[in-house]
Formats: C-alpha cells, sequence, structure tokens
C-alpha cells in the first residue's frame, strides 16, 4: 500500500506501564509499516520514558503521552481512540510484533469485506521462555493445546483454564483493527483484563458488521511471556526453526 498522504491514515494504540524494555522493538515495528500511519502511546508508569519522548521529538507521526496517576488498560485505550485523528484505529500490544505488512493487510480486509472491525480468529504464538511456537485457533477451543508455564509446556483444554463461549474469537481483543466512528458509540470497560469484552459487545449490539480471519500471511506474532496481561494457548506445535523463516523481522524477546 502505498504511504501517499491520499491513503487512509491508521492510528496505532498502545497501552503501556513499566514495559520500558518493549517498546524500542515496537517502535521498529510500527516504522517499518508499510501503510499511513500515526502512533499514540499512552504510558501511566511512575515516570515518562526518555526514549519514547525522544523519538516522539524526532518523528511527528509518534504522540508520546505520560500520565500522572494510574489508568486501567481499559480507561487508556478509550483515551487513545478519543485521541486518534485516522480513519482507523489499530490495537498494537506493546509487547508483540507485527509484520510490516501487518497494517496494509487489515486494511484492505476491512475495506473489501465492507465492515467495521476485523481482527484476527487465528494467529502465531510464541513463549520464549518455554521455546513455545505455535498457532492458535480461536474458533476450535475443544481439545488438545499447549500452555506454556513458568516450568515449561502444559498440554491442556483451554475450557478448563478459561471461561470459554461462542464468542471466545470475538472477544480475544488483541488484533483489533477497525473504523475509528466506533468509538463514539462502543466503551472499553475501565478494567485492566477483559476490558475489549465490553467493546465489542457495544460494537455488536450496536449493529455494526464485523469479521474474523485466520492470519495465514505471517502478518502477527502473539508473544506469551511471565508478564502477559492475559492467557493464551497454542492450538498446534511447530518446529521452532520455523519461527525465523516465518517472521525475519522479530529479532526476540527484550531482556
Amino acid at each position: 500500500m502505498s504511504t501517499a498522504t491520499s491513503a487512509p491514515l491508521v492510528s496505532i494504540i498502545t497501552p503501556t506501564c513499566g514495559r520500558a524494555r518493549f517498546l524500542p522493538a515496537l517502535a521498529r515495528c510500527v516504522r517499518a509499516q508499510t501503510a499511513r500511519w500515526e502512533w499514540l502511546v499512552l504510558d501511566d508508569s511512575p515516570e515518562p520514558d526518555r526514549w519514547m519522548q525522544r523519538l516522539a521529538q524526532t518523528d511527528a507521526r509518534v504522540r508520546y503521552i505520560h500520565s500522572g496517576g494510574h489508568l486501567s488498560i481499559g480507561a487508556k485505550r478509550g483515551r487513545l481512540v478519543a485521541a486518534a485523528r485516522g480513519e482507523f484505529v489499530a490495537h498494537f500490544d506493546d509487547d508483540d510484533y507485527y509484520a510490516p505488512q501487518y497494517l496494509a493487510d487489515m486494511t484492505r480486509l476491512l475495506t473489501e469485506r465492507r465492515v467495521d472491525l476485523v481482527k484476527l480468529s487465528a494467529f502465531f504464538v510464541y513463549a520464549p521462555g518455554v521455546g513455545l511456537f505455535g498457532y492458535m485457533d480461536l474458533t476450535s477451543p475443544a481439545g488438545r493445546h499447549y500452555m506454556p508455564t513458568a516450568t515449561g509446556i502444559r498440554e491442556v483444554e483451554p475450557c478448563d483454564e478459561m471461561r470459554i463461549g461462542d464468542d471466545f474469537a470475538l472477544c480475544y481483543g488483541f488484533s483489533y483493527f477497525y473504523r475509528r466512528t466506533l468509538g463514539a458509540s462502543s466503551r472499553f470497560a475501565d478494567i485492566d483484563l477483559g476490558e475489549d469484552d465490553n467493546f465489542i459487545r457495544c460494537v455488536v449490539a450496536g449493529g455494526h458488521r464485523v469479521a474474523t480471519l485466520d492470519d495465514v500471511r505471517h502478518d502477527c506474532l502473539h508473544v506469551l511471556h511471565p508478564d502477559s496481561t492475559s492467557h493464551c494457548f497454542a492450538r498446534y506445535r511447530m518446529p521452532a526453526f520455523l519461527l525465523p523463516q516465518l517472521f525475519p523481522g522479530y529479532e526476540g524477546y527484550p531482556a
């Protein structure tokens, strides 16, 4: 996709707190995107991130906002959407990897399917602490899955580990990509875990069109680690040597 000014602007939103070590790698993902973008980061760490402040000073497309008081992840998402200027909003979590074509692919798919929101229902996952590389299918929660733990990899039934319903594929929201106008009618709950559940239910109840899709182009790598804010599993386990072949731009988990 062309980065000319005629291309639609995508507002990337990233809530963060105490995760400064992840932000340089995410910045490389953002700046490599082939779509036209702006990046909004809302950080409620005790002290502002000097690295992000310098980046915002040198790149007008980056807006770094430091909050003096604690905010829930839901509150941060709401503030970021309200500050966005783009036609579309993309969620970029601070610890995941997004390939250069990610925004362009999501923009194309949303437009082609004539919907208001798209998200991934199947995607690649990586748990660097235990060497688990796999693929998660949210539409197939039954059966054997692989879950990273502090000491290894455990085979589990997801329904035994967390509440899973028919809406699981919609409510697991790290990959939401949507028209910014949805923010006027849909709200994120003011909580730290499951804040996207309220948002997507408002979207569906409002009659907005939603589509889910499988990541078959290696667009996104969902990284699982001890500080992850939500649980995830791998429906399929893959050999680790495929990771650099499928995601050559991924530089590894930061020390």
